[in-house]
């Protein structure tokens, strides 16, 4: 049984209110909530005012006209701090998921998705920075950046989601492609446990406006 399967039935989810706040902590990253997706190629500026969808509860993008239509999530508050939806478990290593076989470095990655087979473990965990403005989510080596064919345009529309990967020759997204931006909107918190403390997130903190981090992870060896 997921952590999500557990909780959800007992925790009330509140809908909208996406609030400019203040630098975001670990704190932010926690509990339960939706998971949104900003048309974003550089954390510094983006806002809500990007967002062009939200995650479902199988982990694709769709269509976000109200935030009840998309998937909710939990955030295991405990080691390997993974998320869930009412789907399972959420990865980029399910090797059952489309490749995006359009990149050059990232032709063997998998699609984001949430299923009750996977066992999911600390390579799954996605995290935020304390700093950022709003509560955005990296993956692996401070990369902060996903990469998908396009933005959902209609209703329907259900579309892969991966990890964004650059190298000497692919130096920015996929081609044809648009790069994204994924924000947690926290809705509610998990059931307080005294033993449990925050996940702890990358060494890395932003503390200047000034500070020119690129958060795009490292650079893939041709």
């Amino acid at each position: 049984m997921t952590l999500f399967k557990f909780l959800i039935s007992s925790i009330a989810i509140s809908s909208r209110a996406i609030l400019a706040q203040a630098k975001v902590t670990q704190d932010d990253f926690t509990g339960i909530g939706h998971i949104l997706v900003l048309n974003s190629s550089d954390y510094r500026t983006a806002s809500p005012k990007q967002i062009v969808g939200c995650l479902d509860d199988s982990g694709q993008i769709m269509q976000e006209k109200s935030l009840d239509d998309c998937g909710t999530f939990a955030r295991l508050n405990e080691y390997p701090y993974t998320l869930s939806s009412k789907a399972g478990n959420c990865s980029f290593n399910d090797k059952n998921t489309a490749a995006n076989t359009d990149s050059y470095y990232g032709k063997n990655d998998h699609a984001w998705s949430c299923n009750a087979t996977y066992i999911a473990n600390i390579y799954d965990e996605l995290y935020t920075i304390t700093g950022f403005n709003y509560p955005f989510l990296c993956w692996g080596d401070i990369a902060c950046y996903y990469d998908a064919k396009t933005i959902p345009s209609h209703s329907d529309d259900k579309i892969a989601l991966w990890q964004y990967r650059w190298g000497s020759m692919q130096m920015d997204i996929t081609p044809g492609h648009v790069m994204l931006q994924l924000m947690w909107n926290k809705t509610g918190d998990l059931p307080k446990r005294e033993d449990v403390d925050v996940a702890p997130g990358p060494r890395m903190e932003l503390k200047g406006e000034s500070q020119a981090v690129l958060l795009q992870g490292q650079q893939v060896s041709s």
